[in-house]
């Protein structure tokens, strides 16, 4: 029997969440001597179904603004009181659950270096493996390295970390080259991949394939919702175009973290048009991608790993801040032909109506998705079972 401690800060969105609970329940549907216990700070984590040998302990919530600045959910509490309170409710969860394998998501020394406590010497077990996760793209380089070299990421790695696993593809962006990683730090570094979805054929999927021929159908999907009202907006403003492609059927996913007033402005607008089905959430997101003729889309990383497993013709439209995750991430599939992009000076009516026209009318695409390393999750069994032999 071996226990592993996850970490996910998750302050903002829906991604770390939904990627971190995906593994989880990959590892112990294939391992039944694993048993996995998540440190988390989403809000949303009551809405996953788990596995019987998963469990969490919810950390109070650090939202994030338009900026990237933390600040606390509970107005009771200054940031620095709750940082501090989670940073004690980690401690004493590391010490009372003695993991073998922690996986930390993304942040060296957790959010606002909450994790510093667990690596202290004489507290922390030496037989203890602790890993890194990172997603493919974190963000723009000079940002990047100014963080990591702010908050001496990459000493601590040196001394605490066994091995960084990244989530991506090294020939669509290599990390450390991008980041500079001291050699010290890249040659613990490896590329597992992209993480695929399960995916399966359904009756209901077969039976839309025959209705394909007469009306084709976009989906549009905000995300977590937080940050989604433009991206929407946009879409609807589109469907006002004279041009925007007629016979279409719209199935719109606001998200679930979206802002109840954007929620219910954003309806009232959908219900103005034919064909447009609007939801807050969709509990089958993969069938009804596997179902598109075409998805416009958000740029984040669970979101592309469900379009390149699905192999869905796709236009992103990255958020941009506080981050450029995104836009990179959509800058480098659209530069190797997989999807099509939009952002900045572009984002009007007129010029996504045109690639509308152009994704829906262009013969089928020639690029090979299986070119793209989508074995991540099995990589990281992987890596994960080589540190706890």
């Amino acid at each position: 029997m071996k226990k592993l401690l996850f970490y996910s800060h998750d302050s903002y969105g829906l991604g770390n969440i939904r990627r971190m609970v995906a593994i989880a329940t990959y590892l112990v549907s294939r391992h039944h001597d694993l048993y996995i216990l998540l440190i988390t700070g989403s809000p949303m984590f009551h809405a996953f179904r788990t596995h019987p040998q998963i469990d969490y302990v919810k950390l109070p919530c650090l939202s994030r603004d338009s900026s990237g600045e933390y600040f606390s959910r509970l107005e009771c509490l200054s940031p620095n009181h709750l940082k501090s309170l989670r940073a004690q409710l980690i401690q004493s969860t590391y010490m009372g659950f003695k993991p073998d394998l922690c996986l930390i998501d993304k942040k060296p020394t957790g959010l606002s270096g909450e994790l510093t406590s667990i690596f202290k010497t004489d507290e922390m077990p030496t037989d203890v493996k602790t890993l890194l996760l990172l997603r493919d793209i974190l963000d723009e380089p000079n940002t990047t390295q100014s963080i990591w070299n702010k908050h001496n990421y990459h000493e601590t790695i040196e001394e605490h970390y066994d091995e960084v696993l990244v989530i991506g593809d090294q020939t669509i962006f290599d990390l450390p080259k991008a980041y500079c990683f001291p050699s010290s730090v890249a040659n613990k570094t490896s590329f597992c991949g992209y993480i695929k979805r399960s995916i399966e054929t359904h009756s209901s999927f077969c039976k839309n394939q025959n209705q394909k021929k007469h009306q084709k159908q976009i989906v549009v999907a905000a995300g977590g919702g937080n940050d989604g009202k433009t991206l929407i907006e946009l879409y609807l403003d589109s469907l006002l175009e004279d041009d925007f492609p007629p016979n279409i059927k719209h199935h719109i996913i606001l998200g679930p973290e979206m802002a109840e007033r954007d929620t219910k402005h954003l309806i009232t607008r959908a219900n103005e048009f034919n064909n447009v089905t609007i939801d807050s959430f969709h509990s089958d997101f993969i069938s009804l991608l596997q179902r598109a003729d075409l998805v416009i889309s958000m740029a984040g990383y669970n979101t592309v790993c469900e379009l390149l497993s699905c192999q869905t013709p796709a236009i992103l439209i990255p958020r941009v801040k506080p981050v450029q995750e995104q836009l990179i991430r959509a800058q480098c599939l659209a530069n190797i032909g997989l999807f099509d992009y939009l952002s900045g000076d572009d984002l009007s009516p007129p010029i996504l109506t045109a690639k509308i026209r152009h994704q829906l009318t262009r013969p089928q695409p020639s690029v090979n998705f299986d070119l793209i390393d989508q074995r991540g999750m099995e990589t990281l069994e992987d890596k994960i079972l080589s540190h706890l032999t």
